[in-house]
């Protein structure tokens, strides 16, 4: 894991570097709230998330060197205790 500020860590996961994304799903089931990476090789990289939260997500360009949003999705706020 890189440290790129005192308070921001930047970790690396080079075991799927390379491979051939399939499927990306985001769950925020009770008691599962993850985003989950499904390569086509059959393997996955998940992302456990606590409670708590608000996602945003965008999908952008980046073929100039700057961030260059072509779509931005409504935010997803966490369910925390059965709200």
């Amino acid at each position: 894991m890189e440290n790129i500020a005192p308070s921001r860590q930047v970790p690396h996961f080079p075991q799927v570097k390379g491979k051939r994304l399939a499927e990306v799903e985001f769950s925020t089931y009770s008691g599962n709230h993850s985003i989950a990476l499904r390569f086509e090789d059959k393997t996955e990289l998940r992302f456990g998330i606590e409670p708590g939260f608000t996602m945003y997500a965008d999908y952008a360009d980046w073929t100039t060197g700057n961030h260059r949003a072509i779509r931005k999705y409504r935010a997803i706020r966490s369910m925390i205790f059965g709200e």
